[in-house]
């Protein structure tokens, strides 16, 4: 019965975060990556931990559903570790987008705290257009960023900030494979 309850709470969370997405912000992601789509641009998306999963799995679906050329960072695991190792952890992901990297490409970066210093480098490197997921805090580095879309979560709750991450990845490429 306690397990129910749980269960029950949790999907409440989540379904009270989901209620509060700025909803315009969603919008304005969706005709970047329109944008950048039309123009075949590449998307590039950062995130470490749970956050590397959803951009990965956001990649995933941009390219499969949407025929977006997109790309996780994270899934790049030598090249990542590599330039990690041996030019700082701030720069693991900057590095290899680097060598990618073409003028009015994407960048996703994707931070529950708002604070990792290897997502917060990559918004330094390409400075737009850029958008933004990351969880309630409006004090966090990301917030601080001039990103074209930036999409909250209205909750402390890292894995409720990771559910409605997935929710909204997953909103936007649904819409978008409509278009294809």
């Amino acid at each position: 019965m306690k397990t129910l309850h749980s269960a029950r709470i949790y999907v409440t969370s989540v379904m009270n975060a989901l209620m509060c997405v700025d909803v315009d912000e969603v919008e304005k992601a969706i005709e970047i990556l329109r944008v950048c789509a039309k123009n075949a641009r590449t998307v590039f998306i950062v995130g470490n931990g749970g956050s590397a999963a959803t951009a990965s799995h956001f990649a995933n679906d941009l390219l499969k559903m949407c025929g977006i050329r997109a790309l996780s960072i994270p899934d790049m695991t030598s090249a990542v570790l590599a330039y990690g190792n041996d030019n700082g952890w701030k720069y693991q992901f900057v590095d290899p987008i680097s060598k990618l990297y073409n003028p009015r490409d994407v960048l996703v970066a994707i931070s529950c705290s708002g604070n990792s210093e290897n997502v917060v480098a990559c918004t330094e490197f390409i400075r737009h257009p850029i958008i933004v997921l990351t969880g309630n805090n409006a004090d966090c580095k990301l917030s601080k960023v001039e990103a074209d879309a930036i999409i909250y979560t209205d909750s402390a709750d890292i894995t409720v900030q990771e559910s409605v991450h997935s929710v909204v990845c997953h909103a936007i490429a649904r819409i978008l494979s409509h278009e294809v």
